[in-house]
């Protein structure tokens, strides 16, 4: 992927819009949401990612741009099995988007899939697909020891998962090949593991003491090329022909840094990879 592709593939996260999210718990004020949304149109990044499970206030995406598309997660249950209460779930949620197009609908939770409901609410999704309610179906994973069964089992157009500098296992998996030879698309996100890999105050935390050592090389090695994190971790990227690459910033400026990154001398990258799941999974932070 060229540098020109990148900013086509862009997709805002928008998880810290409604909540408090990431490392630092941010919530992002409806000002610098403002901001963003603004930033996003002005450099034609029209598309936005978010989850049922974040729509606490169901006008988060009012007077928006009729150019901007989003992708959204669902956790259906076993009720989704009747067709009625299945398009009745999703008319409820694509509420919150107006008449802005849904391109993408995924599995926020991959269970459902394993249990005798799965094809069901599968099928169900299929023929809501092919009714135009959305465009594609999708995966939302944060392992990928689960792709065999379900590549295998349902017929996804997208698997978004995560990938940054640390964690690289859709391409150690040989996932990354796989999918591509498959034609499914790839949707990346956590690429700055919520921010861990750009912001030195959030290694203070005491979950991440036991891994003190390691951040503090990382930063040492920027600082020693005269480095900065985002653009180490977005010219990292660009080796890669991820189709969509999921932002969450905390703020316009953040935005501005990531559309406007400076991509690095290649001899300058190194092998950050670590497997340790208590680090590179956030869900098993426990944060205080």
């Amino acid at each position: 992927m060229n540098k020109s592709m990148f900013k086509s593939r862009l997709v805002i996260g928008s998880a810290n819009f409604s909540q408090s999210y990431g490392a630092d718990k941010t919530l992002v004020n409806l000002k610098e949401k403002n901001k963003i949304i603004n930033l996003a149109k002005a450099n034609k990044i029209y598309n936005i990612d978010t989850a049922q499970s974040y729509l606490k206030k169901k006008n988060i995406f009012k007077n928006l741009n009729n150019k901007f598309n989003f992708f959204t997660k669902v956790i259906p249950d076993n009720q989704w099995i009747s067709f009625e209460m299945c398009q009745k779930q999703i008319e409820d949620h694509f509420m919150s988007f107006g008449n802005h197009k849904v391109e993408t609908l995924l599995f926020h939770d991959t269970k459902i899939l394993f249990s005798k409901y799965g094809n069901k609410i599968f099928e169900n999704l299929e023929i809501l697909k092919k009714k135009k309610y959305f465009t594609k179906i999708g995966l939302s994973i944060y392992d990928v020891n689960c792709l065999n069964k379900l590549i295998t089992n349902y017929n996804f157009d997208v698997v978004q998962c995560p990938y940054n500098i640390l964690d690289t296992r859709i391409l150690k998996s040989g996932w990354y090949e796989k999918l591509k030879v498959s034609g499914i698309e790839i949707h990346v996100r956590s690429i700055f593991l919520q921010g861990l890999l750009v912001n030195k105050s959030y290694h203070k935390n005491k979950y991440f003491k036991k891994w003190q050592k390691y951040f503090s090389e990382w930063f040492n090695y920027l600082n020693k090329n005269s480095v900065s994190p985002i653009d180490y971790c977005l010219s990292d990227l660009l080796k890669y022909d991820f189709d969509k690459i999921i932002v969450g910033v905390n703020n316009s400026k953040n935005l501005n840094e990531i559309v406007n990154f400076k991509n690095i001398n290649k001899n300058k990258m190194v092998n950050l990879d670590i497997n340790d799941k208590k680090l590179i999974d956030p869900r098993n932070w426990r944060l205080k």
